[in-house]
């Protein structure tokens, strides 16, 4: 009875240390190490911006009259189309008429002066300086005829140009002096739609690629279901007055739709993304590059969330911006990114997204 102590202690012995041998053989499961992920945004989605614009005529004239006179014929009206050459208003032009009648005589008369003396200087009747001084009263009266003929034109008022009457500022029968407004003509075969651009963006819309996908676009307050598409047509390079921004002018052919009037609000909506020809601009942190060691090739981390492994993939880089470093070729929208502890992985390593939780 004295060994059963014994054999008992020898039993459980026996069996603590056949557990310990057989936890001692197992395998211990592979750490998934966690990374942190960034998901590859399309650089172009949300860079159309609009603009409030205004309208404005492509070509606008302030006519006057270069005499003063009385009006005599004015018989146009405000938002009247008229053709170039057509007479808009005249003034009363018997004074401008008598003086050229004047003018007239003066030269027809300088005129046979100078024949006659044309014809005694060779009989040698007279001196040589009697036929200039003929000479220089015929080029004299000669000028005084055109001047007056100038005169006579400028009773008439015309338009330069294929346009519509935008603004009377007198009435007909009154009194104008020389160089007053009479009317306002705008050019209406195309308009002008104005914006101002602040300065961050002033080279990026003055740069237009008449071949990109996304062309500047405008739309009007009197339909804003309907958009038309425009054009560049110039842009300042000083500042507006009181503000810190540019003007930047679209134009377009005046719509057959809609009847737009300069001064008309309108929005213009304008892709202000910095695309180019190799493909879409993403920006990474420095620490999701890694220069690797075999090839010394850019890579990113990507990763597959199917088969929960990352894949090296090349990349290019760009510019570096306070945001970080620009990747122009390599990834695409929707890729998704290790931004952190990218010396640790290999190729198809098991990885799972870290999940941040709140007050972590």
């Amino acid at each position: 009875m004295k060994h059963l102590p014994t054999t008992l202690s020898l039993i459980v012995l026996a069996s603590v240390l056949a557990g310990c041998s057989a936890e001692s053989i197992e395998t211990p499961a592979p750490t998934v190490r966690p990374v942190k992920l960034v998901e590859i945004a399309d650089a172009h989605a949300g860079a159309i911006r609009q603009f409030p614009a205004k309208v404005a005529a492509t070509k606008q004239a302030d006519l006057a009259f270069r005499l003063s006179g009385h009006l005599v014929e004015f018989a146009y009206l405000e938002g009247q189309h008229v053709k170039k050459g057509t007479v808009l208003a005249r003034l009363d032009s018997r004074d401008a008429s008598n003086t050229l009648l004047n003018r007239e005589a003066d030269y027809e008369l300088a005129a046979a002066d100078f024949e006659r003396k044309g014809e005694l200087l060779r009989r040698e009747l007279i001196s040589q300086a009697e036929y200039d001084t003929a000479q220089a009263q015929l080029k004299s009266s000669q000028a005084n005829l055109a001047s007056a003929q100038d005169q006579l034109s400028y009773t008439e008022l015309k338009a330069p140009f294929d346009g519509t009457i935008a603004k009377i500022s007198i009435d007909n029968y009154q009194m104008v002096q020389a160089n007053q407004t009479i009317l306002v003509l705008q050019k209406d075969r195309n308009i002008d739609v104005v914006i101002q651009v602040p300065e961050s963006l002033a080279s990026t819309i003055t740069r237009f690629n008449p071949n990109a996908s996304s062309q500047p676009t405008v739309r009007f307050a009197t339909k804003p279901e309907l958009s038309f598409p425009v054009k560049l047509k110039e842009h300042a390079t000083q500042v507006t007055p009181g503000t810190q921004s540019y003007e930047v002018v679209f134009t377009l052919p005046q719509p057959t739709d809609i009847n737009i009037l300069p001064g008309m609000s309108a929005e213009l909506s304008l892709d202000v993304s910095n695309r180019n020809a190799n493909g879409m601009t993403s920006v990474l942190p420095a620490s999701a590059i890694i220069k690797r060691d075999t090839d010394g090739e850019n890579i990113v981390w990507t990763y597959n969330a199917d088969s929960g492994k990352v894949h090296a993939q090349i990349v290019t880089l760009g510019k570096v911006t306070t945001q970080g470093i620009e990747i122009t070729q390599g990834v695409k929208a929707g890729d998704q990114v290790v931004v952190a502890g990218v010396q640790y992985l290999a190729e198809e390593q098991k990885v799972k997204p870290l999940r941040w939780q709140r007050g972590v």
